[in-house]
């Protein structure tokens, strides 16, 4: 019984960062701003970043990275799209950006991803 009282508030909690998690799943290639995710959850941006890290602890911009990251790891291994048009289908606009925050999460760059998968 006690684990369900416990469970409970976190996932109401979770319920408020659902729209935000679909957002971001159905816009992950366009800008994304902080202000946009905050406004969904009807939070200011401060306190936005503060509730999103305790519950899914990355920051919002962590997560929506990460999100990226790995849609374009699906696009790398399953189709025949260059490491650049893979960033840009994902949402990144800066294709060195896009090789150094895809090391950070993978410990690879996409070229090295793409050759390991195929």
């Amino acid at each position: 019984m006690e684990t369900e009282k416990n469970a409970t508030p976190d996932s109401e909690k979770i319920q408020v960062l659902k729209p935000v998690l679909e957002y971001i799943e159905q816009a992950y290639m366009r800008p994304v701003t902080l202000e946009q995710l905050a406004k969904l959850a009807g939070m200011s941006p401060r306190y936005f970043c503060r509730y999103f890290h305790a519950l899914i602890h990355r920051t919002p911009i962590e997560y929506l990275n990460y999100y990226r990251i790995e849609r374009a790891c699906y696009l790398l291994a399953a189709t025949p799209v260059s490491v650049t048009e893979a960033a840009y289908q994902c949402g990144f606009n800066d294709s060195s950006y896009f090789v150094k925050i895809f090391k950070k999460f993978k410990g690879m760059t996409p070229k090295q991803y793409q050759k390991q998968c195929c």
